[in-house]
């Protein structure tokens, strides 16, 4: 397994440096190493993976900084939009290409152990006091999803994304909408009639894996312990895994079988299912910001809000790399803009995101864009996960292939969880070696 994963990890590597050298990833031409050659600024390069508005989004904050703060400060933001995965891959690989490498790397903070344990990020030592903030002025689960084990911060907050549901207006009432997955379940067993069924569940798309997470950490449940252990097959999980498998498979379906990945976009858009699932980004995908009086609604996801209650959700966050990020003045740059992006949230809420900064939520600016008040609402009752444990990113993704081996009936729930476990088992005692 070991010997087949260092091939794949060759082959990998070499697809990525050979797509760098063909395709430029930024559409503006850089200077580079620490000046550029004839202006004499600082050049901070900022790589992300936002795309669709979020990425336009972005772009013009960047280009806002650069205008307001660039002659200030004597600085320029160059940024680089890259596919997730491959810039995870990227990162690993330009350490000895300085003048291509970027300072500030925005990621998810599961993300963040695994790469700082690979000596890739740089401690943000000072940036609490150099920016003058504090936790309180955070959601908490975003301002503890930079700072590892060792009380060390390593991420900056950005934002929290958790997954909500969308639903049709047409096809269900204000007075309808569950609040927990039991009514939840009732109402879409009622809904699914005359072609169209309460939620289209992909089997593919890595929603399915968060509503799992969602409903597992909604119940108490875990993917690894306190010791790192393993535990995404808990009698809990198998319970929550059970429950999604049944809505396809059950004696009463709620769902179509074998939906491919967006075959549940595509149903719910053409009005043949109640309720979708997905993050925040899709507000401007449905176009809600700018007509409020859209045939598509959005609530929490169930059981997700409330006295006791908690729900799985991500976050992006600022990170600064070590190899670049090498003295007092460009460290120091780099949270110049952090604070910027900070203190411009509502520019971000507005492509698609709910800002870390909790002051930005009461202002009326944000109130007036309602539908990211069930995601906001989420945000301050999430967890990230057990992101502190290093291979935390890798479990997820095992979680991943079992629910998709369950939705596609390749196993049983029980088996596919089990399975997942000795798979994730397997690859870390390889990973040891």
């Amino acid at each position: 397994m070991k010997k087949m994963n260092k091939i794949l990890s060759v082959l990998l590597g070499f697809t990525t440096l050979l797509c760098v050298a063909l395709v430029g990833c930024s559409g503006e031409e850089e200077p580079v190493g620490e000046k550029s050659s004839g202006n004499g600024f600082t050049v901070i390069r900022f790589w992300n993976g936002f795309t669709g508005k979020d990425g336009e989004t972005m772009d013009r904050i960047v280009a806002n900084f650069n205008e307001e703060m660039g002659e200030q400060y004597n600085m320029k933001v160059y940024v680089d939009k890259i596919p997730w995965d491959t810039l995870f891959t990227k990162i690993t690989t330009t350490s000895s290409n300085l003048k291509a490498a970027p300072h500030i790397v925005a990621m998810s903070a599961s993300r963040i152990s695994n790469m700082q344990s690979r000596g890739i990020l740089k401690e943000l030592d000072g940036v609490e006091e150099y920016l003058g903030v504090s936790a309180q002025d955070y959601i908490t689960a975003a301002w503890n999803g930079g700072v590892l084990s060792n009380g060390k911060r390593y991420g900056f907050p950005l934002d929290v994304h958790p997954t909500a549901m969308y639903y049709n207006k047409d096809l269900i009432s204000e007075e309808e909408i569950p609040a927990t997955w039991a009514q939840f379940t009732e109402i879409c067993k009622a809904k699914t009639k005359d072609g169209v069924y309460g939620w289209a569940v992909p089997s593919m798309y890595s929603v399915t894996k968060d509503i799992f997470l969602n409903m597992l950490y909604t119940s108490g449940g875990r993917v690894f312990d306190s010791n790192d252990k393993a535990i995404f097959n808990s009698s809990v999980a198998v319970e929550k895994l059970t429950n999604i498998y049944d809505y396809i498979h059950g004696e009463t379906p709620v769902s179509p079988k074998d939906v491919g990945a967006g075959g549940d976009f595509t149903l719910f858009t053409q009005g043949k299912s109640v309720f979708y699932f997905d993050g925040p980004w899709l507000i401007n995908t449905f176009g809600l910001f700018d007509n409020p009086e859209s045939n598509i609604g959005v609530a929490p996801c169930p059981d997700s809000i409330g006295d006791g209650q908690t729900n799985f959700a991500g976050s992006h966050q600022f990170t600064l790399m070590s190899n670049t990020v090498t003295n007092d003045n460009i460290k120091n740059l780099c949270y110049v803009f952090m604070k910027y992006v900070s203190e411009h949230s509502y520019d971000w809420a507005l492509g698609g995101q709910v800002p870390a900064l909790k002051s930005i939520h009461e202002s009326e600016n944000y109130k007036s864009l309602a539908a990211l008040k069930p995601f906001t609402e989420m945000a301050y009752k999430a967890t990230l996960g057990e992101i502190g444990y290093k291979y935390w990113y890798e479990g997820y993704l095992n979680v991943g292939v079992a629910v998709s081996n369950a939705c596609s009936k390749i196993s049983s729930p029980k088996d596919a969880l089990d399975t997942g476990v000795r798979d994730f088992n397997d690859w870390l005692e390889d990973e040891l070696l």
